[in-house]
């Protein structure tokens, strides 16, 4: 009787932990798939990771963490150009995911809070200019960086290793 009840509950046991990771998994991949098309929001922690991820796709990541108002416009205009980039690498062969709307918003708003906004160091009319029709970034741009959520909570933190944590 004993060995029976432990038998069964063995069986349920790996049951129920096949059948959860079975179903969890796709519904996890089916709430990633809604952030990056822009139905819901990133959590900063995973706007944290997705920056690291996508941006490492190109290139090392201490390349970002080191990027500085001397060295060139602000974020929201370099990512702008990442995801031409990433266009234009794409026609040569290429196989990188192209960035969505809400994966460049969350990743500007990642670098600008970890590592600096200068956007109020540039007139928004170049930067507006320099955007082009990307109007994800626009209408970020236009939008207070008080009112940005993912910026607002990794304000007074930096990347470790990020020139911004060098000067502090």
């Amino acid at each position: 009787m004993k060995k029976t009840a432990i038998l069964v509950g063995v069986v349920f046991f790996l049951t129920v932990t096949v059948s959860g990771a079975w179903l969890f998994s796709p519904l996890d991949q089916l709430a990633q798939t809604a952030k990056a098309q822009g139905y819901l929001d990133y959590t900063p922690d995973e706007a944290i990771t997705l920056a690291y991820e996508r941006c490492a796709t190109c290139h090392d990541v201490e390349k970002v963490l080191l990027y500085c108002s001397r060295c060139g416009p602000p974020f929201i205009v370099t990512i702008h150009f990442m995801k031409k980039y990433i266009d234009l690498a794409n026609l040569d062969g290429n196989h990188v995911t192209p960035l969505t709307d809400a994966e460049i918003v969350a990743i500007t708003q990642v670098w600008n809070g970890l590592i600096g906004n200068w956007e109020s160091d540039w007139r928004v009319q170049d930067m507006t200019k320099l955007l082009g029709n990307d109007q994800a970034l626009i209408e970020l741009l236009n939008t207070p960086p008080e009112e940005r959520r993912i910026e607002v909570a990794l304000a007074g933190k930096f990347a470790p290793g990020s020139y911004k944590e060098q000067i502090q």
